[in-house]
């Protein structure tokens, strides 16, 4: 968030400012990488007596280093200006390797260095995860590096405790307490997304088995901003699952064999399956983001890379070897130019994702939304184009209702008719399956829309849609899902003009159920004090300080203390218009913090 600060306050709100300064930590992270892996070659040479010259090294990193930073996989990563988060994470991470490569050799050469390994390793830990949660995975990568590399050794070759330690305090115990309380506080539920936990563990070899034919032989048609993985159900639904677990079960052996004869080699294919460990294995997450092989992905490029130009039998095959990989960065830096200008604006990103992705909810939605968007800001003859789009989108499988919700929205501010049907579909979607975040954002947006008078949709159907909201599956075991759903009914009884004594039930009930939420209790305490329950207001106050962690509620309860003081000086609370508004009462975003 800080760079982001910086990039407005320094260069204003233009996007190209954001991608530029994207651009310039991508290729800060190569710089890094190329550190990287010359130490990393050395010492592999001195390990294993290579006889690698320096020139040769430098010339497997640079071709390394520059294929990864022309690969089409990053590209996501890099011009999706709020993946910053996923490429400076990245740096930290990078950074943080590098520097246990070094410390790590010098403690095996010279028995000195434990205290700078310890500190240097946890500034760049704490900073790559506080980046991105992602970033504690530079314990991983660094156990990889000990594991193939100096094999838990200290100076006189024997097994290290000092080591042993340095992963029980990085790792283990971190690792265990994360897992602890991410569990406690709900971040293993699934009862909110279109899967299970068996389903998603079940999905997730099809996934990456794609991440690595996008990373190593990419088309243009493989990448997008939203992919759509239907989950599989059983080893053989769809087949591929199959086929996937037993393709990188057998990279995973390929990987432990070759840990003598080859081990960069081994390295790069546990490089990569260890950049999978956090969001692709247990947590309830999407099934599928290029993102998230921005780092992992130099594992692939380098095992394929060092196989191109340090394997060694003749001279004429290793010229091959060379060419091929020569070809492959040109092929990549094609591929990535191509994907790049489709990102020129975003009617020409949209028009690109949906024509490749037409079975994507969200790729075709984009097209939809662009071209309202286009519409409302003064194209009006994009109308029925944007019309058209937001109902095939409607259409595709598993589709949400922002579709329905952008197209209600675009006819009641074009002055168009609102088709009816509209409003039916988005009732037969919310019943029929799991609440989503998105469902949640297009009632919300609707709410917003009624409450700014720039929409009229008919009080009938707004009741009839929330009542489907409410009898979605799996909602009793989402209390903060329902918590949200319960403070966007109140807001659109605020808009449709009912008295807060209605809304006010609704709001106790989220923060019933959310008891560790404080904005739930801060709309509670602010309608009280509309209405003139001091006393209530107090007691909501009283549960704010008791949530006040490190200071970080002091600004709502000075607020409403001062408001409890003055509403008790005048024997009359404050001025309803001002209490009820959206954005006091706006409940919690409900999106997954990883």
């Amino acid at each position: 968030m800080l760079t982001f600060a910086l990039n407005r306050t320094l260069f204003g709100p233009s996007p190209l400012s954001f991608k530029i300064t994207n651009v310039l930590i991508h290729l800060l992270n190569g710089a890094l990488l190329l550190g990287f892996t010359r130490t990393l070659l050395r010492i592999v040479r001195e390990t294993w007596k290579t006889g690698w010259s320096e020139t040769e090294i430098d010339y497997t990193a640079l071709a390394t280093v520059a294929a990864w930073l022309l690969l089409p996989l990053n590209v996501t990563s890099v011009l999706y200006v709020v993946q910053r988060e996923a490429s400076l994470a990245a740096t930290f991470t990078i950074a943080g390797a590098w520097f246990y490569l070094r410390a790590r050799s010098r403690i095996i050469q010279t028995g000195t260095g434990w205290i700078p390994l310890f500190l240097g390793f946890a500034c760049f830990l704490l900073a790559a995860t506080f980046t991105k949660e992602s970033g504690a995975l530079l314990s991983v990568y660094a156990l990889l590096l000990e594991s193939l590399l100096f094999r838990f050794r200290n100076q006189a070759g024997q097994w290290s405790p000092g080591i042993v330690g340095f992963y029980a305090v990085f790792l283990i115990l971190p690792g265990v307490a994360g897992l602890i309380w991410m569990d406690r506080i709900g971040l293993f539920n699934y009862a909110g997304m279109p899967f299970t936990l068996g389903e998603r563990l079940l999905s997730e070899p099809r996934a990456v088995f794609h991440y690595i034919g996008w990373a190593l032989l990419p088309t243009l048609a493989d990448f997008s901003v939203f992919h759509h993985l239907l989950p599989s159900t059983g080893w053989l639904e769809p087949p591929s699952t199959l086929y996937s677990a037993l393709a990188l079960l057998l990279l995973l052996v390929l990987a432990f064999l070759l840990r003598q004869k080859n081990p960069l080699a081994s390295l790069g294919i546990g490089w990569f399956f260890a950049g999978q460990l956090m969001e692709s294995t247990l947590f309830p997450l999407e099934l599928v983001f290029e993102q998230r092989n921005y780092l992992a992905d130099f594992g692939l490029v380098l095992t394929v890379f060092s196989l191109l130009i340090l394997a060694t039998p003749k001279l004429r095959h290793r010229k091959a070897r060379i060419s091929i990989a020569i070809l492959l960065i040109v092929f990549y830096a094609s591929v990535t130019a191509q994907w790049t200008y489709a990102w020129r604006n975003n009617l020409a990103l949209a028009l690109d994702q949906a024509a490749f992705h037409q079975k994507s909810p969200r790729a075709t939605y984009f097209l939809g939304q662009v071209l309202s968007d286009l519409t409302l800001a003064g194209h009006p003859a994009l109308y029925p184009d944007a019309l058209d789009a937001l109902e095939r989108a409607s259409r595709v499988p598993q589709a949400d209702i922002l579709p329905e919700v952008a197209a209600v929205i675009l006819s009641e501010e074009t002055r168009h008719p609102t088709p009816r049907r509209l409003f039916t579909i988005m009732e037969a979607k919310l019943e029929a399956r799991t609440l989503t975040a998105s469902d949640l954002e297009g009632l919300e947006a609707l709410v917003n829309c009624a409450t700014a008078r720039r929409c009229h949709p008919p009080p009938a159907f707004m009741r009839a849609l929330f009542r489907a909201a409410f009898r979605t599956p799996s909602l009793s075991k989402l209390n903060f899902t329902k918590g949200n759903l319960l403070v966007l009914e109140g807001n659109w009884l605020v808009a449709d003009g009912k008295t807060l004594a209605k809304v006010r039930p609704l709001d106790a009930e989220a923060a019933r159920l959310n008891p560790e939420t404080p904005q739930y209790r801060i709309n509670l305490a602010t309608i009280d004090l509309a209405l003139g329950h001091l006393r209530a207001a107090r007691r909501d106050v009283a549960r704010l300080k008791q949530l006040n962690w490190l200071g970080r509620l002091n600004p709502a309860i000075d607020r409403l203390t001062n408001d409890i003081r003055a509403s008790e000086k005048k024997r009359k609370p404050p001025a309803p218009g001002r209490s009820v508004s959206t954005p006091a009462r706006s409940g919690p975003a409900s999106k997954n913090p990883l």
